[in-house]
């Protein structure tokens, strides 16, 4: 029997990251996954402050989240990583773009390049609402050299 299907979201209080997780939510309903939800917190005095954002987020998605089974959690440590790490054995990590574009050259930020140079899944960049993208961006990993 397969494991449950699950969708790990970074939220970080941004509007790309809350568009981010309205986005996992919307793909959870559509395939029958659960989301989690993290907030990663660098300064452990902080982490009241994340659970009230994360909570405020998951919150604000309204009746667009019933039916959607979504755990929130605070870990500590640096963002990229630890993204990476708690999803290693998701179906899919996403994460809100909050890149923009220079010389024509799209630029993403460090978390979310991070993301989709080391993570063990799927990563899916949503893009903020508005911005000059055709949709969220998803790059699976390459299969393992040996």
């Amino acid at each position: 029997m397969n494991p449950p299907s699950r969708i790990v979201v970074g939220v970080d209080g941004s509007p790309a990251a809350k568009a981010a997780l309205a986005w996992s939510v919307q793909e959870a309903r559509r395939t029958n996954a659960s989301v989690l939800a993290l907030s990663v917190c660098q300064l452990s005095q902080s982490s009241g402050v994340h659970r009230h954002e994360l909570a405020a987020a998951v919150d604000a998605l309204g009746t667009t989240a019933d039916g959607v089974r979504i755990d929130q959690d605070v870990p500590y440590g640096q963002p990229g990583p630890t993204l990476v790490a708690l999803s290693a054995d998701a179906d899919l990590l996403v994460v809100g773009d909050h890149g923009y574009h220079k010389a024509g050259v799209l630029v993403m930020s460090s978390v979310t390049t991070y993301c989709l140079r080391n993570a063990r899944c799927p990563v899916v960049a949503v893009p903020l609402e508005g911005a000059r993208h055709d949709g969220p961006l998803m790059l699976r990993p390459e299969a393992p050299v040996r």
